[in-house]
């Protein structure tokens, strides 16, 4: 089952960086970051996520997460002598080297061995070199929830957009990550109220659609002209069941010609959207995604459109569909791969 990928900033240090009073995360910024159940948002993180990698003056690059390994393990955690906070600070001219969020000041911090959940999440097959058009103020403003304490912050990747479109790898990332995303993305996660600005929010506006279907009786009517009132997968004739679905979506073309539209059943016509159906561009044959294989939509696998003795609809729409539907596949073998 395909849920939505989060993206996220993530601190690193070439060598070892210390939060919140825990010393010892060895980074390697092109492979693994390694964190552990002390770190915010650390259950958060998960396999496909997208990830930005920052120290605390630059980008270091991007990718996808392949892999998560998880342990046991036990953290030297260093606390303040004099409040026992975690929250304190090695200062690099200053003496005493030390001090706590409540200005005590002292040369060494108590040190103490707690037991942690472990994690190591594995990326380096995808990781690309942040461009140059990249900056951490980039990054500071697509911050979902904001705040200076934490290593592993969400970010809204499509406030990206532009800053990544620049390399071709990274802007492929992007477009995998909105391939991938799904029904269950939050309500409020891109104002609708305008044109999409980005792949992103682009797919986001689709998804609401989905969600919040709007009744397009004249689209429909077209459609059902054109090709008679039954769907042209499975010739399901029940109107109740029946909708008008957009092959290039209606918020990116504003096209409501027959050309641009298929007749399908309520169901196929969310898995349409969604990328998990899709028609051959030159044969006009059914295919679905890997998933579906294993449900009783396999039986459709292959099937040749019903188009009525017309030319069809536009090709070129399905062939942009079909790009599309390939990719999350793509997505898919590679996710169950690294799992295996």
């Amino acid at each position: 089952m395909i849920t939505s990928p989060r993206a996220w900033s993530l601190l690193t240090i070439e060598g070892a960086r210390q939060y919140g009073g825990n010393a010892g995360y060895k980074d390697n910024s092109a492979e693994v970051y390694r964190y552990d159940s002390n770190v915010a948002n650390y259950r958060q993180v998960k396999i496909d996520d997208v990830v930005v990698l920052r120290s605390r003056t630059s980008i270091l690059g991007m990718a996808r997460i392949e892999d998560i390994v998880s342990g046991q393990g036990e953290k030297t955690r260093m606390r303040c002598p004099t409040c026992r906070t975690s929250n304190i600070k090695e200062r690099a001219t200053m003496t005493p080297r030390w001090a706590c969020k409540d200005r005590h000041v002292f040369d060494l911090p108590l040190c103490e061995s707690v037991a942690v959940q472990t994690f190591e999440a594995h990326y380096g097959k995808t990781f690309r070199q942040a461009p140059d058009t990249l900056t951490l103020n980039h990054i500071n403003d697509a911050v979902v929830r904001p705040s200076d304490q934490m290593s592993i912050k969400e970010i809204d990747l499509a406030k990206l957009e532009t800053a990544l479109s620049s390399d071709a790898g990274c802007q492929q990332l992007v477009e995998d990550f909105a391939g991938a995303m799904s029904l269950d993305i939050s309500e409020d996660a891109a104002d609708g109220s305008d044109a999409p600005s980005s792949i992103i929010d682009a797919r986001r506006r689709v998804l609401r659609e989905v969600n919040l279907r709007r009744g397009q009786a004249q689209f429909r009517q077209r459609l059902i002209q054109r090709y008679g009132n039954a769907c042209q997968i499975t010739r399901c004739d029940y109107p109740g069941l029946i909708e008008a679905a957009h092959i290039k979506p209606y918020a990116l073309s504003n096209e409501n010609g027959a050309h641009n539209g298929l007749l399908l059943r309520s169901d196929l016509h969310i898995l349409f959207d969604l990328g998990m159906v899709a028609i051959h561009p030159v044969d006009l044959t059914v295919a679905l995604h890997t998933d579906l294989m294993k449900m009783e939509y396999a039986v459709f696998q292959g099937q040749r459109l019903f188009i009525n003795g017309t030319v069809g609809p536009d090709l070129n729409a399905l062939k942009a569909r079909w790009e599309f539907f390939q990719r999350l596949n793509n997505l898919l073998a590679k996710h169950q791969s690294s799992i295996r």
